[in-house]
């Protein structure tokens, strides 16, 4: 518990450092300023109806999936470019607690400035309408597909020093373009999993539209937490498997 522990705080520091955290951090707030900027005079509905735009269009799709990849393809990858990968796993710490806790230091940083994010967006919201019950679901969407994106991107970035480029071509080209235009694929999208995640948790109005704008085959809460889970098991289970097996040297 101890080492699972050091390595997580160990993964956090080392993912997000100073220089990360501000421009991370304002990356973040920028679907607010947006938000706040385009939202000023406009009445309930129409402020809902940008609201939606803004997380279809800006926060699910682009920020979220950025801010996790980045900070997850760092998680492993950093340590075995610099060799002190080795090191870690000549100790007498089971394999299952690296993976787990390296992935846990990823998801944890992700999900943090990713909720950061979905809280200002709705604190805007709520300020402009008084309406506050978009807050939490927005944040559980973004932890959600923040915790997809980590299962993913942590062991691409051990296997590649490409992750990065390799994970925005994933996002851009195949979720914002290939699944875009396949609906059917979407299960297979992260950020869509998120709002999966939102639409079971938000207002039945919010859910509704976001039903409408066809963008996703939105699946129930349940059984995209389930997925969720399921995808972070796999990705453990596999990273845990690769560091028994392949040459850390």
């Amino acid at each position: 518990m101890r080492a699972a522990s050091a390595i997580t705080v160990a993964t956090i520091r080392q993912v997000l450092g100073f220089r990360r955290a501000i421009i991370f951090g304002l990356a973040a707030l920028a679907p607010a300023l947006v938000f706040l900027l385009t939202t000023q005079a406009l009445v309930d509905e129409a402020a809902l109806d940008r609201f939606i735009g803004m997380v279809i269009g800006l926060y699910f799709p682009l920020l979220v999936p950025i801010v996790a990849l980045i900070i997850s393809a760092s998680a492993l990858g950093d340590e075995r470019r610099d060799g002190t990968l080795s090191f870690l796993v000549l100790r007498p710490i089971p394999r299952s607690v690296i993976s787990t806790s390296k992935i846990i230091g990823a998801i944890a940083v992700a999900s943090a400035l990713n909720a950061l994010g979905a809280a200002a967006v709705g604190a805007v919201y709520g300020l402009e309408t008084g309406s506050w019950g978009l807050v939490i679901p927005l944040v559980v969407g973004g932890v959600v597909a923040s915790i997809v994106y980590a299962s993913i991107f942590v062991p691409l970035g051990f296997f590649t020093d490409r992750a990065v480029l390799i994970g925005l071509a994933f996002v851009l080209i195949f979720e914002n373009g290939v699944v875009s235009a396949l609906s059917g694929l979407s299960s297979l999208s992260p950020w869509r999993l998120g709002m999966s995640a939102f639409s079971g948790l938000a207002p039945a109005e919010v859910a509704s539209q976001l039903t409408d704008t066809g963008i996703a085959n939105l699946a129930g809460l349940g059984s995209t937490l389930l997925r969720t889970m399921l995808i972070l098991i796999i990705s453990i289970v596999g990273t845990t498997l690769v560091l028994r097996r392949r040459d850390l040297a």
